[in-house]
């Protein structure tokens, strides 16, 4: 694990704190941050939970176009235009779309029949219990939460589960995968340097080089502040692919082979339900 401790003065002067420099500082204007950019092995760091969760979610292909097509009208939405050279969250979902292998025509589309929609979708968090030992977060996005709840509370009640409050049971983070172009940095750890750097600067908490080659860096910032991390990292010449709000468990719990199984019939179900976008939960993933 390698680690870094940054020293961020309140006038955003950046200086790294190393034991041969004095610290003659005003303690009343700094504040100090740690970064680890090695976590600790899957288990025991919320970096390893967080790319767990995410390789079971993006494995999840079943309704990965209406996932994207969601995407699609909320960055219209949230960006306030259908032209993606205006709208740069727009443009970084269709080039993931393009990745997934979303039809350009599909795409196309979507844009059209979204930018004439007038409803707008709201984003909702509900809490499931199932069967009494595993713990679920969902998140929503949707123009009819009526009809969602009603949906919801029939599957709920066919698989044995209930809405109850999980929010104790779960951290959340604000996630950003991004690119830095090769241009910006010539070694992998300066890549490191770099993005550690602009972390700080841009407002996220934590960072992850994913890739040094390739320039693939993760941050980690609070949800409620994601857009605006976001557009930083953008300014500063990053290509932002993927933002998104995750949960990670306190707790995780070990199922049988027939809960495993009976689980999953749920989940696929609950899949089904229009609006539905991801599920979070506190089941033991398998390496």
């Amino acid at each position: 694990m390698r680690h870094r401790l940054f020293t961020v003065l309140s006038g955003n002067v950046l200086q790294c704190v190393k034991s041969n420099v004095s610290t003659n500082i005003d303690h009343a204007a700094v504040r100090n941050i740690s970064i680890y950019l090695y976590p600790l092995q899957a288990g025991h760091s919320k970096w390893a939970n967080i790319r767990h969760i995410k390789a079971a979610k993006d494995g999840q292909k079943s309704a990965l176009f209406a996932k994207i097509a969601r995407q699609l009208r909320l960055a219209i939405q949230d960006g306030g235009s259908a032209d993606p050279a205006l709208n740069s969250e727009l443009k970084s979902v269709i080039d993931e779309a393009l990745r997934k292998n979303m039809p350009m025509a599909s795409i196309q589309n979507n844009l059209k029949k979204f930018t004439a929609s007038k409803t707008q979708l709201k984003k909702y968090r509900l809490d499931v219990r199932f069967k009494q030992k595993v713990f679920m977060v969902l998140t929503v996005y949707t123009d009819n939460f009526a009809q969602l709840k009603m949906d919801l509370s029939t599957a709920l009640r066919k698989g044995g589960a209930v809405q109850i409050d999980a929010g104790h049971l779960f951290e959340d983070f604000g996630l950003i995968q991004a690119y830095l172009d090769k241009v910006h940095f010539k070694s992998a750890a300066e890549l490191e340097d770099r993005a550690t750097e602009d972390a700080i600067e841009c407002g996220a908490e934590d960072v992850e080089v994913m890739d040094g080659e390739a320039g693939a860096v993760n941050f980690i910032c609070k949800p409620e502040g994601i857009n605006g991390v976001r557009k930083a990292f953008e300014n500063k010449g990053y290509v932002v692919h993927n933002t998104e709000h995750i949960y990670t468990p306190l707790n995780t719990v070990t199922l049988t082979p027939d809960e495993k199984v009976a689980y999953e019939k749920f989940v696929d179900k609950l899949k089904e339900i229009q609006g539905i976008e991801d599920v979070y939960d506190n089941v033991e993933m398998e390496e």
